[in-house]
């Protein structure tokens, strides 16, 4: 008997095929596929269960689990990055399976923030935790946020759609930064720029704001995340300071989140993008913004924040769930 097993973001879709083995379940196989390049969520699963699985042996798939990118609804879910409209029912017609799940994507994730080992955890802020809540935060195609409840061996995650709140300016430059953006876009939210292209988008402000005393010519306009780091690895002044502006609006963020779930277990904060950017982080920008709460200020200062080092700990969590449930 098998689990098929699902991460499926805006950039890519993660795949894993478990197999029962006595009382135990088996990875025994796991693929990555790019997103964007398939109409549809049911056209990728099909690739994949066609190059693992052959004829009869995909009649012994038991059900799927695929965590989503996009608030699930009445078993439903539209993606907020890529231009797919699933439902379970449909998906297990079309792929022929017993039963498909969906679960928000970074609902999953906080499923494996309990069993995450040392070394797959960068602290950012120590602290000591307050209580059994947790907060989660992924900057990566889009912007993600889920809590988690840990009590005694029962963990209860609750998505959330925050990262689509409105953007709150805390000094001058983000005023600025929102009346740009507002040029844009008919509704500025924190994904805005809490995101791959979030940071393509401040860099091309802060671009903006230095063009005068920019030499001509040597404008260089990178074309992802990376290729923003790679610039500030260099030296490259409004690369790093893109990447500071980042990290400042990502601490506020994280800092306000924390307080309206009173998350004083922990923060954590995952995704590529984040990720990518980890070795930013040694200075104080996200600790000074994440503390910056007036009164609260003490209260923040004892709340821990790590990073998540670890690329597949939405697929552990979908994972961890479903087996939960299949015994």
């Amino acid at each position: 008997m098998y689990l098929l097993i699902g991460d499926i973001g805006g950039t890519r879709t993660r795949l894993r095929l478990l197999e029962k083995a006595g009382e135990e379940w088996l990875v025994r196989h796991q693929g990555r596929y790019p997103s964007g390049k398939f109409p549809s969520l049911a056209e990728v699963v099909d690739h994949y269960l066609n190059c693992q699985l052959h004829g009869k042996h995909r009649k012994k798939v038991h059900a799927a689990w695929f965590a989503v990118a996009g608030p699930v609804q009445r078993d439903s879910v539209i993606f907020t990055n890529l231009p797919w409209v699933e439902s379970a029912h449909d998906l297990a017609e079309k792929l022929d399976l017993p039963a498909v799940h969906l679960v928000n994507d970074l609902e999953a994730q906080a499923q494996a923030i309990p069993f995450l080992p040392e070394n797959q955890l960068i602290p950012i802020q120590g602290g000591a935790p307050g209580n059994n809540r947790f907060l989660i935060i992924a900057a990566g195609t889009g912007l993600g946020m889920a809590t988690l409840q840990i009590s005694g061996e029962s963990v209860k995650a609750f998505s959330s759609e925050g990262g689509h709140c409105d953007l709150a300016p805390v000094t001058d430059v983000h005023s600025d930064l929102l009346r740009h953006l507002q040029e844009r876009f008919a509704h500025v939210s924190y994904e805005r720029v809490l995101s791959g292209p979030g940071l393509l988008t401040l860099h091309d402000f802060v671009q903006r704001r230095v063009k005068v005393t920019s030499p001509p010519g040597e404008e260089r306009r990178p074309i992802s995340s990376a290729g923003i780091a790679e610039l500030a690895n260099l030296g490259d002044p409004v690369a790093v300071e893109s990447i500071e502006l980042f990290i400042q609006l990502l601490g506020a963020f994280a800092g306000n989140a924390a307080l309206q779930w009173l998350a004083l277990g922990g923060v954590y904060l995952a995704g590529g993008v984040t990720v990518g950017l980890q070795s930013f982080f040694a200075s104080h920008t996200f600790t000074d913004a994440f503390q910056h709460k007036g009164r609260m200020r003490p209260l923040m200062e004892q709340i821990p924040v790590a990073i998540v080092a670890d690329d597949d700990a939405g697929l552990e969590g979908i994972t961890r769930l479903a087996i939960r449930h299949n015994g």
